[in-house]
């Protein structure tokens, strides 16, 4: 009896040591080969699986799930950079709506400052177009001015009589009346150019006018 309880005295530390404590974690997980494993130590490779960690009493604890492939990393940086793409869409769409509002209203605002109604547009209008067509006028006459001094020196310059020294300022006549006549061309071009944006201008702001006259803030 005596050397049964000196025995169980020598095997009860052993014991024990060799029970986990009581808060002690206990790993579960299957391995390649489809085997449950548990053990209390984390298993070999195992952050490349799920993971489940029990009590020492076999209630789950927590649960590690497995870190996504490569391929399920692909995926996710694809949609993430997806999301982002139609976040900037979603944002420059946004920012342009609030530019084209803005314009608007500061369209509107010139129109109130600078017209009261269509017909004061289109009376600045024919006014405008009056004072570019008189001076269109007078260019076209100034150059007809010029084209007949240009026929009068190109017949004396014809006259076989005439010397040299003459001849020689006759070209120099003939030569500045070209010049003058095609600056006049030029200026008649951009007078006519001046013409067209005019009209344009003006049905511009009546179309404006027309539309974004009515509750714009003045």
């Amino acid at each position: 009896m005596k050397q049964t309880i000196r025995m169980l005295a020598l095997l009860l530390p052993l014991a024990a040591l060799l029970l986990p404590p009581a808060d002690a974690r206990i790993y579960r997980w299957t391995d390649d080969a489809g085997v449950v494993h548990y053990s209390t130590t984390p298993p070999p490779s195992s952050a490349d699986r799920e993971l489940r960690i029990l009590d020492n009493e076999g209630r789950q604890r927590q649960v590690r799930p497995a870190p996504p492939t490569a391929e399920e990393r692909e995926r996710a940086a694809r949609e993430r950079e997806e999301k982002r793409r139609e976040a900037e869409r979603r944002e420059r769409e946004q920012t342009q709506r609030q530019a084209e509002a803005a314009a608007r209203e500061q369209r509107a605002r010139q129109l109130h400052a600078a017209y009261a109604s269509v017909d004061e547009i289109r009376r600045q209008r024919d006014r405008r177009l009056e004072m570019v067509e008189t001076t269109l006028m007078l260019s076209e006459r100034q150059e007809a001015t010029l084209q007949r001094e240009l026929e009068r020196i190109a017949a004396q310059m014809r006259n076989a009589q005439v010397d040299e020294a003459t001849m020689g300022r006759y070209r120099e006549e003939f030569a500045d009346l070209e010049s003058r006549i095609h600056r006049e061309w030029a200026f008649q071009r951009r007078q006519r150019e001046m013409l067209a944006e005019i009209m344009a201008s003006a049905e511009e702001d009546v179309r404006d006018f027309e539309r974004l006259m009515n509750g714009a803030p003045r």
